[in-house]
């Protein structure tokens, strides 16, 4: 099954003009994925760093590197390693400072962590062990092949329905459904061999 080789007009068209130093061209981006990021930031941080202080050197970044951005590949992609990365250097920071806060996760989280695991009845109970999960879960995403990482995100911490994914992605619905199903089994397998070793050394 094929996938688009560009991605949608609107992105290219934005990104198209911000190259020329049209600056309302970079505010429409900022304001179409301005909540994406945040989401995002807030999934790697939780409550340990400022969502909005953090979004803004990741927009900074994409301002000075769009210049460099290919043009042939998909937007969110490039602005997902961008967040990531950035979200690494604050908790590196973090560590350095020896900053030692827990996340509290919203219910709603716990439950998406529960579905991606797909085993309701391991789910963590006390503030550190929600955390500790919380962290584990990005761990891994991490290790998934980076299409199915980035639809995995975006369809279940995202709940971006299927064609609006591909739409963002430069990919057909049924590549889209694909990925998520994939990378969501290689997920379950990496989260069940990591509780198996982890139970293993409290034995």
């Amino acid at each position: 099954m094929g996938e688009k080789s560009s991605y949608p007009d609107e992105d290219h068209d934005l990104i198209a003009r911000c190259k020329t130093g049209d600056e309302r061209a970079f505010e429409d981006l900022v304001h179409k994925y301005q909540q994406t990021v945040f989401n995002l930031v807030f999934h790697h941080l939780g409550h340990r760093a400022d969502l909005e202080d953090v979004a803004q050197k990741v927009f900074i970044k994409v301002y000075l590197s769009l210049g460099r951005f290919d043009n042939k590949r998909p937007f969110f992609p490039w602005l997902y390693r961008i967040v990531r990365n950035q979200c690494y250097d604050e908790l590196r920071q973090l560590r350095r400072s020896k900053v030692r806060t827990f996340t509290d996760l919203s219910l709603e989280e716990v439950e998406t962590i529960e579905r991606l695991i797909g085993q309701g009845e391991v789910a963590p109970r006390s503030d550190d062990e929600r955390k500790e999960m919380h962290d584990l879960l990005f761990t891994l995403l991490d290790r998934l092949p980076e299409k199915q990482r980035t639809a995995v995100i975006l369809r279940d911490l995202e709940e971006i329905p299927y064609d609006k994914m591909a739409q963002t992605l430069g990919w057909t619905e049924q590549a889209a459904r694909l990925k998520v199903f994939r990378g969501r089994a290689r997920l379950k397998e990496l989260m069940e061999r990591a509780l198996r070793r982890k139970a293993a050394t409290r034995r």
